[in-house]
């Protein structure tokens, strides 16, 4: 640069500087180093002296203004001798020879601050100001992206300011491309026009009223919501057309709904009514139509239907509300209605649907919620019940045993151990209804089970009742456990005798059943599929609708007091839920009763079984760890195995046990209850004690097994379990056969 220019660039008041046609600075004017305090020489770069958010900017304009030998303009902070930025407006021009060609570049920066920061603070207030409006605005630029939006908008739009800024209004709101909305803001842009319309947006189901105002970069537009004025209008529209269509609408309206349609007026009789009602109500036109509502209504529900037509004609609308309207053959129907008071016409207009079959659905609802928390209570009785029978059971057999010389004695023994029999049978009743028991199935041919138990059946129910049996052919194989099942079918059959005292014919029927999705959608329990269905039907008195609606509660009996404990159709009930199958009870008074049992079809194939050996319990000299919490029940037990020759250790809980398991290493087996305290159940307890003695033989033991170890009411595989309460020879047996199974396998 020559001296003269030189001069007359350090004179500048500007920040002034050249660079070679390469872009390499050759020159800064004084001004350069008397602003920024560095002492910077040539040739050198700004770009360190440059705020580190404007400098990458800075650069890459610079770059692409080499690229394309064209001027360069940008606004970017430059840092004073202070430390202080101040914004300056950078401009670097291209300086040509005669020739045309670039022969060196010629920069300058003003300092811009003041007016920047006047602009930030009017921008601030605007913003302020246009986000204080109640009014939705935003504004986009001539390539319709979004400038600027005000929280109004973000409101409206349920979209924040950051997912639309940047982005066309095609793309932030792509459903809006093509429609009104489009059309006149190109037509606002291209004509100058400020134009106003209102606009549905679908996604939104909303309406809005829109301003547009152009301006030479872009188009800054207005709105609000006038969802509800529309809908107002639309209201106000449809009620002036149905006045005017009253009479030919309410006739389509009447003679093509399938729900029952009538309107009534101040006195309560009905004027319009729609053929619906005549089918379902079982009348004539001409006899409902001028009669007045209330002789349709049940007499139990007069007054609440008068009250709900006070609420009515002060202006709530009616949804939901129900009562019964009785048909025209007396039968009572349940029915919800929706009904509102016109004050134009005078007339109460009423929509009713039949909802007896839901009313049906939610009345078992109720039932089925209501036998589950009695079988609750009944599972939680029956765990603490078979501890106390196990005791009295076991002690009772020892005693008759032990006093065979002495009769009366002895007598006295068995009349307990009968008594205890029967408590344990009760119990066992309890526990089925609750679905507590330990189901173990197995591959059942039913016809092959129903015809061993006839013998039994002849002698329990006597020579009066005439027993007729219906095997199907191809009968299905049923997964089920199959003295349970006897239990049940038994339980029916006693029933059924009942109900004949003076005799009868019971007809037990087998057959192959589908029980579909129809009959699933009215049965909540149910799942559509294969069943053996199993039916006892019987020529007795039959029941009415109360008492079937209560024959699955426990306790709940029609007999004589002492004549029978409520618990049996309770216990094939719970047994049946169970087994994962259903039953159903049919009766009218006098025309007797058929009880349907359902159980799930199995294609396991039948199994070998093996004959019972009748032999008497073994013992041996192993060591066992018995853990039970109930203190009778635990010296109980470990008496009864050490007359077995057992050594016996015995604890009350599982933390106990394991401290015993650590200490000692010979057990041969543990033995433990499964409902237990201290945080510890059986299961878990089993599973701690294998990771100390990985082959450790386990024998669970419980009158009320909850959850944990059985899923679905059946014994988890490879499960050993002895149910309270138990015999000495039952206990001998089983705990004799887990000991071999294990031994077994060692040796395998």
């Amino acid at each position: 640069m020559k001296a003269g220019s030189q001069r007359l660039a350090n004179a500048m008041p500007d920040l002034a500087w050249t660079a070679d046609r390469d872009g390499v600075v050759d020159f800064l004017n004084d001004q350069v180093s008397r602003y920024t305090g560095v002492a910077l020489s040539v040739p050198a770069a700004l770009s360190h002296v440059v705020h580190p958010s404007d400098r990458q900017a800075m650069v890459d304009g610079w770059r692409q203004a080499l690229k394309t030998s064209s001027s360069f303009e940008t606004e970017a902070r430059i840092r004073r001798s202070d430390d202080v930025y101040r914004w300056f407006r950078t401009r670097i021009l291209p300086v040509t020879d005669a020739d045309g060609r670039i022969d060196h570049w010629f920069g300058s920066a003003i300092d811009i601050n003041e007016s920047r920061e006047a602009q930030e603070r009017l921008i601030r207030e605007n913003d302020r100001i246009l986000n204080s409006i109640s009014d939705g605005f935003y504004a986009v630029d001539d390539q319709w992206r979004f400038t600027y939006v005000n929280s109004s908008t973000e409101r409206m739009l349920e979209r924040s300011s950051a997912d639309m800024i940047g982005r066309t209004i095609w793309e932030a709101f792509p459903e809006t491309a093509g429609t009104t909305l489009e059309e006149r803001y190109r037509y606002s842009r291209t004509s100058g026009e400020s134009v106003r319309f209102p606009f549905h947006y679908p996604p939104m189901a909303r309406w809005f009223e829109i301003r547009t105002f152009p301006h030479s970069t872009g188009l800054s537009v207005y709105f609000n919501d006038i969802t509800a004025r529309v809908e107002q209008d639309d209201q106000l529209a449809q009620k002036q057309q149905a006045l005017e269509l009253a009479v030919a609408r309410l006739q389509r309206f009447l003679n093509n709904t399938m729900d029952v349609i009538c309107a009534i007026d101040t006195k309560g009789v009905m004027v319009e009514i729609n053929a619906r009602s005549l089918a379902a109500w079982g009348y004539r036109q001409d006899e409902l139509v001028g009669r007045t509502f209330r002789d349709l209504v049940h007499p139990d529900d007069l007054v609440a239907t008068r009250a709900e037509t006070a609420l009515i004609v002060s202006g709530r609308p009616s949804m939901g509300f129900r009562n019964r309207i009785l048909r025209k053959d007396g039968s009572a129907v349940h029915v919800e209605w929706s009904s509102t008071w016109s004050e134009e016409d005078q007339l109460f207009f009423n929509v009713a649907r039949d909802v007896t079959n839901q009313v049906d659905a939610e009345i078992r609802l109720r039932q089925a919620q209501r036998l589950e928390a009695l079988g609750q209570l009944t599972g939680g009785v029956a765990h603490d019940f078979n501890n106390l029978l196990t005791v009295i059971l076991g002690n009772a057999e020892f005693l008759a045993e032990e006093l065979d010389t002495a009769a009366d004695l002895r007598g006295l023994a068995l009349s307990i151990q009968h008594a205890a029999e029967r408590g344990a049978a009760l119990n066992n009743r309890l526990l089925a209804f609750a679905r507590r028991q330990a189901l173990e199935p197995k591959v059942t041919e039913v016809n092959t089970l129903i015809g061993g138990m006839d013998p039994l059946l002849r002698r329990t129910l006597g020579e009066h009742i005439e027993i007729e049996t219906v095997r199907g052919g191809g009968l299905w194989r049923a997964l089920v456990d199959p003295a349970q099942l006897e239990a049940a079918l038994l339980n029916l059959c006693l029933n059924a005798r009942d109900a004949m005292p003076q005799g009868g014919r019971l007809t037990i029927e087998t057959a192959n059943t589908h029980l579909d999705r129809a009959y699933a959608a009215l049965h909540d329990e149910v799942v559509a599929g294969q069943y053996v269905m199993i039916a006892v039907a019987d020529t007795g008195a039959g029941m009415t609708p109360e008492v079937m609606a209560r024959a699955f509660e426990p306790f709940f009996t029609t007999k004589d007091v002492g004549k029978g404990s409520g618990l049996g159709l309770s216990m094939v009930y719970g047994f049946a839920k169970q087994s994962g199958g259903h039953i159903k009870i049919y009766s009218e008074l006098g025309q007797g009763t058929v009880a349907k049992l359902y159980l799930p079809r199995t294609l396991q194939p039948q199994p070998e079984v093996r004959a019972p050996t009748g032999a008497l319990a073994r013992g041996g000299t192993e060591c066992i760890l018995l853990v039970e919490d109930d203190d009778l029940v635990r010296d109980h037990v470990s008496d009864q195995l050490k007359t077995f020759g057992y050594r016996v250790v015995a604890v009350a809980n599982g933390p106990d046990a394991l401290e015993a398991l650590q200490e000692m290493a010979d057990f041969d087996l543990l033995f433990t209850d499964v409902v237990m305290p201290r945080g510890l159940n059986g299961r878990q307890l089993a599973a701690q004690a294998r990771m100390l003695r990985p082959n450790l033989p386990v024998l669970f033991t419980s009158g009320y097994t909850e959850n944990a170890i059985i899923h679905h009411g059946r014994l988890d595989p490879g499960v050993h379990l002895l149910a309270k309460p138990y015999r000495r020879e039952e206990l001998g047996h089983k705990v004799r056969e887990v000991l071999d199974e294990a031994a077994a396998m060692d040796k395998s």
